[in-house]
């Protein structure tokens, strides 16, 4: 889905803990949870030559966020949003956040198991996103910065307890829309790019995921794990719809010397997405975005 802009970011953190759920939101289905499988050998994925393409990011503002840090989890061919249940069917995927998401995982294990990757304690929530190749060796990303960004003119208010969301096509063979999927080196992500940059040896190489920031009020999820949230226009969200913070995804890599071969376990380098599943001590979460993001 094109818009028309989205605003980019400068950021502060704030940390507060304790916990309730949010209510009013139909459920989704809990299956239970099993314990974390282990990474096997991974075949590399369909990859051609890719070129860097010019640069033509918007302009980034000053904007509020609140902003983490995420450290490296478990890597795992499975989905629990797309392929939930089925072990080794997905295309392998590098976790962060919640470690014990396996193919399983529900917002209740996520919950019972609280234990994370991320500098906010209080945030048990998943996070995943293809591995990144290099030929027929797999790149692990050094670690993750979280942002959920106010990037709309109206006020939000916090994620429900339970969303589950995914952000960018699995299945691109082409360059996805700059406001959603893109790819920048150090903390230059004004100067975003479709494809990876040579990036300096002192600077890494990130690949940016926007997830949907307008919520339709009711669902969790929907069929497609899209139809329930819509990307703001011009900072606007649809008549009808709630605003949240704009969850940023931005996983940082190695600078690498060749991006021509570069491709992700999904297939073509454009086919970097991300998942959500949203796992968060729910009162800490409210808590920090009506104190950080009015």
């Amino acid at each position: 889905m094109k818009i028309k802009s989205l605003a980019i970011i400068a950021v502060s953190t704030v940390l507060l803990f304790a916990g309730i759920s949010v209510a009013g939101a139909n459920p989704i289905a809990i299956h239970d949870a099993a314990a974390p499988s282990v990474a096997a050998a991974v075949p590399p994925p369909r990859r051609g030559p890719q070129a860097p393409q010019p640069t033509r990011g918007p302009a980034a503002p000053q904007i509020q966020a609140i902003r983490m840090q995420c450290g490296v989890g478990q890597v795992n061919n499975v989905d629990p949003i797309v392929m939930p249940g089925m072990p080794a069917m997905s295309h392998y995927h590098q976790f962060f956040g919640n470690t014990s998401t396996n193919e399983n995982t529900t917002v209740a294990s996520l919950l019972a198991n609280r234990t994370t990757t991320c500098s906010n304690r209080a945030d048990f929530s998943a996070y995943w996103a293809p591995q990144l190749w290099q030929g027929s060796t797999a790149i692990a990303p050094t670690n993750m910065t979280v942002l959920y960004a106010k990037t709309v003119t109206s006020a939000v208010v916090a994620h429900p307890a339970g969303l589950v969301l995914i952000a960018g096509n699995a299945k691109a063979v082409e360059a996805q829309d700059l406001a959603i999927v893109s790819w920048y080196c150090g903390n230059n992500v004004q100067n975003a790019s479709a494809t990876p940059q040579v990036c300096t040896r002192n600077q890494d190489l990130v690949g940016l995921i926007r997830f949907p920031e307008c919520w339709n009020g009711k669902d969790l999820d929907s069929i497609n794990h899209k139809d329930h949230v819509t990307y703001a226009v011009n900072g606007v969200c649809a008549a009808g719809t709630v605003a949240l913070p704009q969850l940023q995804m931005h996983i940082h890599y190695p600078a690498q010397a060749d991006v021509s071969t570069l491709a992700m376990s999904s297939g073509s380098i454009y086919s970097l997405h991300a998942d959500f599943m949203n796992g968060w001590n729910q009162r800490a979460f409210v808590n920090q975005v009506a104190q950080r993001l009015r």
